[in-house]
């Protein structure tokens, strides 16, 4: 056509599949259709090897997650192989199900006639008569889980699972705080788990708290295991004198620039009850800003307390995830329980206290040189310490729970050393802590974790199995040390 829209002639016919001499059709182009981009399968291949690589370092961070194709580049599951992620197809086959050809499996029946199933009925209820006979009955077993439930359930609510899962939801980084004296006996790996596979664009953070409560080398030996993992913090909570503050903040202003393209980033503080999470909280602010409190149970909700202009804290209560694998004893001695709740049931818990603390521990703590067994232990400490009832019998109790106060809150030295590997094997049983660098550097942790140093903790007597004393210095002091 020309430019008065008449049609002009010789100039093909536009219609037609088959264009004319002169037409000039445009090749098509798949492009057309949307923003596509075609990559090459060797390509992809080699990406994936990169990023299996990336993914397994813990200090390595994916920027830009979102224009990345991550469904191509996860490593498929066993189920997802098969055909869905829920596994469908991998008992039956879609053509047995489906097709044509489909068939029915004959039901797996373990009696053929009604007189055969009467007698394997007979059989089974005689079987577990006999075994309810011979088991030991006690009469006040229901008392006895009627009175768990209310006080070894502690953390466990779904009112507490709803405050962590809230915390969870609005945190781009996790914080998991951690205590030095038993660090995996305190670690939710559930939660971990959890936030690999939901939410695998959050960082996770472990922050090993009350570190001047074991020897310099059990800390450091720590470390260097959780840092395989995790990137791994030391900490102790003071506002006063407190350890590895500027290396938590100066990690969390790496996660806020890592973020420039939001406004703000949260941080949320997630662990055990009574690990120090709001202690954590006042250290970071220098002031005391949450309610803190030697026994479990004192945070209540989720809290928002800002760090900076564009960091964020969040504290969440205390949530216990594996209770199954934590007997009673356990519960009470990593402080999920209030001694106070455990009522005249605290002496029970005392064998365990002896198990973990050294002799010469107690002997310096409590002035008792020698006693037989657990029950003149706290007869002589009740004797020393005037806790006596009517016609001077001692009061167990009272100072059963004293006991387990005193190991709660670190005044009983005792920790749980880690697994020897091979490094320190090869390097021998004394390891020295490096103090060539500023100890509140944070690029040791952030970057390089094998490099942190733990200097300005006074080094405790080396031990190898239970408790030892181990205070703080100022830095002034550790520099005029050097």
């Amino acid at each position: 056509r020309d430019r008065n829209g008449k049609v002009l002639d010789g100039k093909g016919d536009l219609t037609s599949k088959t264009p004319e001499e002169g037409a000039g059709r445009v090749a098509p182009n798949r492009k057309w259709f949307g923003n596509t981009h075609v990559v090459q399968q060797s390509k992809l291949m080699k990406f994936r090897e990169e990023m299996q690589k990336s993914s397994g370092d813990p200090y390595t961070v994916l920027l830009k997650r979102k224009q990345v194709p991550m469904g191509l580049l996860n490593d498929v599951t066993g189920r997802e192989e098969q055909g869905t992620k829920l596994g469908l197809l991998a008992n039956e086959t879609f053509e047995d199900t489906f097709s044509r050809r489909r068939w029915r499996k004959r039901p797996k029946i373990a009696s053929e006639g009604i007189g055969e199933l009467a007698e394997r009925a007979r059989e089974t209820s005689g079987r577990f008569e006999r075994e309810l006979e011979d088991a030991e009955v006690d009469p006040y077993a229901e008392f006895k889980d009627a009175d768990r439930e209310k006080v070894f359930d502690k953390g466990q609510s779904k009112r507490i699972w709803g405050e962590l899962h809230k915390v969870l939801d609005s945190s781009d980084v996790i914080l998991q705080v951690i205590d030095a004296r038993d660090p995996m006996g305190t670690r939710c790996q559930w939660l971990e788990r959890f936030v690999k596979r939901e939410c695998p664009h959050k960082h996770i953070v472990l922050v090993l708290n009350k570190v001047d409560l074991v020897p310099v080398s059990v800390s450091a030996k720590w470390l260097r295991i959780l840092s395989k993992q995790f990137p791994t913090v030391a900490f102790h909570s003071s506002i006063t004198n407190s350890y590895g503050k500027g290396t938590l903040i100066n990690l969390l202003r790496q996660f806020a620039k890592l973020h420039s393209e939001r406004k703000s980033i949260s941080c949320g503080l997630v662990g055990y009850p009574n690990v120090g999470k709001s202690s954590v909280i006042n250290t970071l602010r220098g002031k005391k800003v949450v309610n803190v409190a030697p026994v479990p149970g004192e945070t209540k909700v989720w809290q928002y307390i800002t760090l900076f202009r564009h960091v964020f804290l969040v504290d969440c209560p205390g949530v216990v995830h594996e209770s199954g694998a934590n007997s009673d004893a356990d519960s009470v001695l990593k402080g999920v329980v209030r001694v106070e709740s455990l009522g005249d049931h605290a002496a029970a818990y005392i064998p365990a206290v002896l198990e973990r603390v050294k002799e010469e521990h107690l002997t310096r703590t409590y002035g008792i040189s020698k006693w037989k067994d657990v029950d003149d232990f706290l007869e002589q400490l009740a004797q020393k310490s005037g806790k006596l009832l009517r016609q001077a019998e001692p009061d167990v109790n009272a100072v059963a729970r004293r006991v387990l106060l005193d190991f709660q809150r670190g005044k009983l030295p005792w920790f749980i050393p880690p697994a020897q590997t091979e490094e320190d094997a090869d390097a021998g049983n004394g390891d020295e802590v490096s103090n060539e660098s500023d100890a509140d550097d944070a690029s040791n942790i952030a970057v390089v974790p094998k490099k942190q140093t733990l200097k300005g903790l006074k080094t405790a007597p080396e031990e190898t199995e239970n408790g030892a004393e181990s205070n703080l210095v100022s830095w002034e002091e550790a520099l005029e040390g050097e």
